[in-house]
């Protein structure tokens, strides 16, 4: 799968805003298109307790929030606009030119539903990491839209670390478990692994029985790999990716996301709720 579309969820942080830098990379490697989208809230749907209030007020109160909304998105397609014109990408309202380009979109209603909608149709998603305690990811807003995305996109989700100085990466790593996700992980990110200097492939000894198959694989795309074994006894298998990952240089690391059970992880954690919250280098999962 060649990587030709790349959209960028911008709500106006400047965690957002770095995505959107490490997006340019991508689009600069690969003579891909960026899509900016903001997703504004609709004033009537917002949780306000209105419901016993004179009519005028709630009306006041909607027009209010939604004046405000609208400002807001102006002034972050504004940013994206400049952006663009910093970096001498074509912006417009057409995708066909050839070379890296970028086009707006801004939609009101739930920021997860439009985004699905989205990314559905692009090759990745670009986005901050939510930068959440562990024990409340799942239960913030940042935690749901990122599960959401996860669970109902099948596209690749490439997660940015706060601070990450956006820049062309030579080292990669493969967390692999022979999952279905970790399967679908490597094959939609083959292109930008077959551009690495380097590829690690990070794995249990329980799996070391397909290890050569897997090598055999990647060598068949042009990806000389080496092999990198976790700890028999580890307290935490995200941790000791992570940990595989510094010693080895790796600056960006490809995953399979929610392997087990979604009910599981919410109780128990796992290595993708781990990541979520934790990952220091350039992270894509894929469901």
């Amino acid at each position: 799968m060649s990587i030709k579309s790349i959209l960028v969820p911008l709500d106006g942080t400047e965690a957002s805003f770095s995505a959107l830098d490490t997006a340019l990379v991508i689009a600069d490697r690969f003579d891909a298109k960026i899509k900016g989208i903001h997703v504004r809230p609709k004033a009537e749907d917002l949780p306000f307790e209105l419901d016993y209030v004179p009519a005028k007020l709630k009306r006041n109160v909607i027009e209010e929030t939604d004046k405000k909304s609208r400002e807001q998105a102006l002034l972050i397609q504004h940013r994206f606009t400049t952006f663009c014109g910093n970096h001498h990408i074509k912006a417009g309202d057409s995708l066909n030119d050839d070379g890296v380009g970028a086009k707006w979109y801004e939609e009101a209603g739930s920021v997860s539903e439009v985004l699905i909608r989205h990314g559905r149709l692009c090759d990745v998603i670009a986005t901050s990491r939510p930068d959440r305690k562990q024990d409340t990811l799942l239960r913030s807003p940042a935690g749901e839209t990122m599960e959401s995305l996860l669970m109902r996109v099948g596209r690749p989700i490439l997660m940015v670390p706060p601070d990450w100085p956006a820049r062309k990466v030579g080292r990669a790593a493969v967390a692999w478990n022979e999952s279905l996700e970790a399967s679908r992980a490597l094959a939609m990110t083959m292109p930008w692994l077959a551009e690495m200097d380097e590829v690690t492939v990070i794995v249990g000894r329980k799996r070391e029985r397909g290890v050569p198959l897997l090598c055999e694989y990647l060598s068949l795309h042009g990806v000389n790999s080496t092999v990198q074994y976790l700890p028999s006894r580890i307290k935490s298998a995200g941790q000791a990716i992570l940990d595989c990952c510094t010693d080895n240089g790796v600056e960006m690391l490809v995953v399979g996301g929610f392997s087990h059970t979604r009910a599981r992880q919410l109780v128990f954690g796992g290595v993708t709720r781990f990541l979520l919250t934790n990952s220091t280098v350039i992270t894509v999962m894929v469901h």
